[in-house]
């Protein structure tokens, strides 16, 4: 049975809001993330594959973040 991404959407943010409360439902606030995100590439027409790849791409066309460079800012021995 496939759900609406609109049907998702809807439940994801009352999970979140939950999860303000109480951590326990962290896993699915997650599954619901990734059933979205399906939900969506299916309405496109997109594969999982084409969407795993898209989501790639975009990942590799952000800049890097400063976070990595913390070695960078250690004393020296």
């Amino acid at each position: 049975m496939t759900v609406a991404a609109d049907r998702i959407e809807r439940a994801l943010l009352k999970v979140a809001k939950m999860l303000e409360v109480d951590s326990g439902v962290a896993p699915v606030f997650e599954r619901l993330e990734a059933e979205l995100a399906d939900a969506r590439a299916r309405e496109r027409g997109e594969t999982d594959v084409q969407r795993r790849a898209r989501a790639l791409l975009a990942q590799r066309a952000r800049p890097a973040s400063k976070s990595r460079t913390w070695a960078s800012d250690a004393p020296a021995p």
